[in-house]
């Protein structure tokens, strides 16, 4: 009687258990398709002249990630944004990339603007000094109206880590540009530990003056895992 009643309660104990795991597969099967079909909801169907010139862009800007997607917020705009693994990432509305597409003035204003752009970083990123040290990516969106807005998302890190993302970055550069997204997939999935903050600007120089005001120690540490994001790039 006590083999089958320590039987017995070793079942209940199996069966709770194997419940509880079944409701936690559940709610994270839910979670991950309400992600599909959000992700699925900005995902855009561009004409075949906007698809041309999406990789005439990605050809001729070889230090900078493009990302089309629909947008409403800066945030919004900031997350798509971070998933970006160059150097800059632009993102663009589909329907401003189809304005661009078919009318060349709106093509040649935007890509002035973009030129512009990445020209002042870089300098801001000389003027910035160690303060450049934390910039973990930096990206830019055009919306619908041609509006732009640029976003800074700053790290906190200690040396050893510094040195590691930077290690990262190099290997990018000379990857191919599938093993490049795997790389970083895989460093994202990782985890980091550290102090975070993300800036808005409407210009490379508001921009420039949210970054060197940052206080570090008004910010609180955190550890962040990017396990389960996607890298959607649309091609």
């Amino acid at each position: 009687m006590e083999k089958i009643g320590s039987y017995y309660q070793s079942s209940i104990y199996e069966k709770t258990a194997q419940a509880a795991k079944d409701a936690e597969r559940a709610k994270a099967d839910k979670a991950k398709k309400a992600d599909a079909a959000k992700e699925n909801k900005k995902s855009p169907t561009l004409s075949k002249a906007a698809q041309k010139l999406l990789k005439e862009l990605q050809k001729s800007y070889g230090n900078m990630d493009f990302m089309v997607a629909d947008f409403e917020t800066d945030e919004e705009a900031a997350s798509l944004l971070s998933r970006g693994t160059g150097e800059y990432t632009a993102l663009f509305t589909p329907e401003e990339l189809e304005k661009m597409a078919a009318d060349e003035d709106v093509k040649n204003k935007n890509l002035k603007i973009l030129d512009n752009a990445v020209s002042k970083l870089d300098e801001m990123k000389t003027q910035l000094g160690d303060k450049a040290d934390d910039i973990s990516r930096i990206g830019i969106s055009f919306g619908d109206d041609g509006e732009v807005s640029f976003f800074a998302e700053l790290e906190k890190n200690s040396e050893k880590q510094r040195e590691r993302i930077e290690k990262q970055r190099e290997d990018k550069r000379t990857a191919a540009k599938d093993a490049e997204k795997a790389e970083a997939a895989e460093y994202m999935a990782q985890g980091r530990s550290g102090k975070r903050t993300t800036v808005f600007a409407s210009t490379v120089e508001e921009l420039a003056e949210k970054i060197s005001q940052v206080d570090w120690s008004t910010v609180k540490e955190e550890r962040q895992s990017y396990t389960g994001q996607r890298f959607d790039y649309t091609i």
